[in-house]
């Protein structure tokens, strides 16, 4: 008797690790993975690429440079679950289980993964790890559907098609003919120190643009999103939400 009551106190411990092993995400399940509290480096045989896409939690150093070269640093137990591969030109980055990891603290368990390319044309990003870029030249396109950001240092580009679905933000400085900004999410794009000659933008969200155009900006405003020019745009409004277009 004194076996059983032992066992029947022990069951809602043993329903409550269970809870803990498992959790849900968008209505599926995933399983913890803990940190191995082990640093490595990884190296990943990936070339002829002009695009990147990131799909996962981890952050993504862009740097321009002659040849190939990716690798990824961070915790093993998370370098196990990268995945780094080439499809149509572009560079994958995800993990393995497409339901995601709980790492708890991103900025201590997250990898950091490193590319040099000569030529980066488009970013995608779809998860919570942020893109930097150092610089960029010719037309690029740089999209946002997840809640990661991404940094563009120096765009030298002839058109500039940056868009927001996400939460995350979107910063680039340098120069280009024109830029096409849309904004469907709550993220907000930063270019006040991209110097474009013309632009169109339409803002469909709660989300914001600053910008700096020299020449006409066509600006469609339905959500509650505010855009702020510089640089003497000439521009033609249509306003149907609460948003606020302001040019200088």
């Amino acid at each position: 008797m004194r076996a059983a009551l032992i066992a029947l106190a022990l069951l809602p411990l043993t329903g409550t690790a269970a809870c803990h092993a498992s959790w849900e995400k968008d209505g599926k399940e995933g399983h913890d993975t803990k940190p191995s509290g082990v640093i490595a480096k990884r190296s990943y045989d990936a070339s002829g690429f002009t695009k990147i896409e990131l799909r996962g939690p981890d952050d993504i150093d862009v740097t321009n440079g002659a040849q190939f070269t990716v690798s990824a640093e961070g915790d093993t137990a998370a370098l196990d679950q990268l995945v780094v591969r080439v499809e149509n030109g572009t560079l994958l980055v995800s993990r393995k289980d497409r339901h995601g990891f709980s790492w708890g603290n991103h900025e201590d368990h997250g990898v950091k993964v490193r590319v040099t390319l000569p030529s980066l044309t488009a970013v995608n990003l779809t998860g919570t790890g942020d893109i930097k870029i150092d610089k960029a030249e010719g037309d690029f396109h740089g999209a946002i559907t997840g809640t990661g950001d991404i940094d563009i240092a120096a765009l030298a580009a002839t058109d500039t098609d940056l868009s927001i679905t996400g939460t995350g933000n979107i910063t680039v400085a340098g120069s280009g003919n024109r830029l096409n900004a849309s904004i469907r999410g709550t993220g907000d794009i930063d270019a006040a120190k991209f110097a474009a000659k013309s632009a169109s933008i339409s803002i469909l969200g709660p989300g914001s643009l600053r910008g700096n155009v020299s020449g006409g900006a066509s600006i469609s405003i339905a959500g509650p999103g505010d855009v702020d020019l510089t640089g003497g745009a000439k521009c033609a409004i249509s306003a149907t939400g609460p948003g606020e277009a302001h040019c200088s």
